[in-house]
């Protein structure tokens, strides 16, 4: 998508919702994947912004914002933002001065507590998404410690699970943050989905 159609869905759904709407948005960009479950606890735990000032969120937000054209569902009660919605919506969330950085490390907090009981699920798609959101929320917070786990993984797919690469190309592209080692990652991870393509 380009960036011209990613504003222009944001400013739709803003003109339909209103500034409430868009707040819980800002905020359920961070997640690579958003559940219902998640959603209202984003929406429970950030009432206010920065300053205290109440946001004023509706809890019908959270099923407006899953419905609406800034989200596709991609399982069962589990859904996704385009990469570039997400970050014009980061971008946005950064930029505006109810929430800047200080609250994007505070959402990124939430979310590594949210997920942290399921790193070691014993089934692996609950393992897969808990892994993934940490990446999500280390990108934007300790960028450097999120190349660093990436680049593990896919060393240990390249040795153990190949079929796990191209999830991993996909994840590096989303992540994807303008630092020389994501630079450098992104590289690779490039390579690594041109040579699983090319095994198949």
């Amino acid at each position: 998508m380009k960036d011209e159609d990613a504003q222009r869905r944001i400013a739709a759904f803003t003109k339909k919702f209103d500034y409430p709407h868009l707040y819980l948005a800002y905020h359920a960009a961070l997640p690579l994947a958003l559940t219902p479950d998640l959603l209202y606890c984003i929406w429970g735990n950030f009432t206010r912004d920065i300053h205290q000032q109440p946001l004023g969120i509706p809890w019908i937000a959270v099923s407006d914002l899953i419905l609406s054209s800034l989200c596709g569902e991609v399982g069962y009660e589990l859904y996704e933002m385009d990469a570039t919605i997400r970050q014009e919506l980061l971008h946005q969330f950064k930029a505006d001065d109810k929430f800047t950085e200080k609250r994007l490390q505070q959402v990124a907090g939430l979310l590594l507590e949210y997920v942290r009981q399921d790193l070691n699920h014993p089934d692996v798609y609950y393992r897969d998404f808990a892994e993934s959101q940490t990446w999500a929320a280390l990108a934007y917070t300790k960028p450097t410690e999120s190349v660093k786990l990436l680049a593990a993984a896919f060393e240990k797919a390249y040795g153990e699970n190949q079929a796990d690469l191209m999830r991993l190309v996909s994840l590096t592209e989303m992540l994807y943050q303008p630092i020389p080692e994501f630079d450098k990652l992104l590289i690779f991870a490039r390579a690594m989905g041109h040579y699983r393509r090319n095994r198949l």
